[in-house]
């Protein structure tokens, strides 16, 4: 596949991916000089002069740092303590992924400085009005920025990769969709059960906000699946992952990504999700029989969930698993 740039203002960019039977390919120039890397792996140069037909064409044809982060414990009843997270977003850059991210990170730095001019100059107009000027120029560029400035990704899709590309997000769209996402940020092994309900190992865990909306600073063609777990954002898209940590953005080709599905018994301390499958039943303090331990008052029955759980690693630092409350949902396309 080849991806298009096309250059409207100098905001954002517009790229063009190609997925066929042979793989993922790019493309992104202005007018006179395009790059084009294509499935095959191979990087074409083509250098024209517009108008004249003459052109010019040359074709030419990692390292693992992945590691279990250890912290100290949360309290003693617990050991092994793991944080599950990822490295830092800008080293995720999968091959021919390069031209998109630097436009997809010029465009956060754009937003993000019209902000604080918009905000300065705001603060400004309490000490001299004609500030309030600036305000709107700095407030009228936002708002370009969030519009024509968003990184375009523009598919198009060969007829034998449609189904293929679809069962993959609508694998994660069905995902998104679960009355509960969660994203696991640490685990821990249990010294006593009995404090635990019963279970060998504790998560901590916080809610994913989830949506079929391209988030800024992208804009596409396609439906995306989006997991907001924190000042972290996940993309699904049919080709590749964008993970979005505050102003750093980095993506993934999923050749990169190694994905490990399963499904858990969870002590479920809340409330059970509609869509969740209750397994069983135990108690906030448990007996070596499994029974309740009377010492303990305010010993309530707690119900014990089937989960769905995706983990998604790769070499260049990706750690993220989530747990979605519907454990039959099918994501196995991924």
């Amino acid at each position: 596949m080849g991806f298009r740039y096309r250059k409207s203002i100098n905001l954002g960019g517009g790229f063009r991916i190609n997925i066929s039977k042979s793989g993922i390919g790019y493309s992104w120039g202005v007018k006179g000089y395009r790059i084009t890397k294509t499935a095959k792996g191979t990087v074409r140069r083509t250098t024209s002069i517009p108008g004249t037909g003459i052109s010019f064409t040359e074709e030419t044809g990692k390292q693992s740092n992945r590691q279990k982060n250890y912290v100290s414990p949360i309290d003693n009843n617990h050991y092994d303590t793991q944080e599950i997270v990822n490295t830092v977003t800008n080293e995720f850059t999968s091959e021919g992924l390069g031209h998109i991210l630097k436009s997809a990170r010029r465009a956060i730095l754009l937003n993000k400085l019209s902000s604080i001019g918009f905000w300065l100059a705001f603060l400004l107009v309490f000490v001299k009005p004609i500030y309030a000027a600036s305000a709107l120029i700095f407030l009228l560029l936002k708002f370009l920025i969030g519009t024509l400035g968003r990184v375009k990704l523009e598919y198009a899709i060969d007829d034998d990769q449609k189904e293929i590309v679809e069962n993959r997000i609508n694998a994660m769209l069905k995902v998104a969709e679960c009355n509960k996402v969660w994203r696991i940020m640490q685990s821990s092994k249990v010294i006593d059960k009995k404090y635990s309900s019963g279970a060998s190992s504790t998560v901590t865990r916080v809610a994913c906000k989830t949506s079929s909306k391209t988030p800024f600073p992208f804009k596409s063609t396609v439906t995306t699946a989006v997991f907001k777990s924190g000042k972290e954002t996940l993309i699904f898209l049919p080709d590749k992952l964008f993970v979005i940590q505050k102003s750093k953005v980095g993506a993934l080709n999923y050749s990169d990504i190694t994905p490990d599905i399963r499904t858990t018994r969870f002590v479920e301390s809340e409330s059970v999700p509609k869509d969740a499958i209750v397994v069983g039943q135990t108690w906030k303090y448990v007996n070596k029989s499994g029974g309740p331990d009377r010492r303990f008052r305010d010993n309530r029955q707690i119900p014990i969930c089937e989960y769905g759980e995706i983990e998604l690693t790769s070499e260049s630092g990706l750690n993220t698993l989530l747990m979605y409350s519907n454990s039959k949902v099918d994501i196995s396309p991924l």
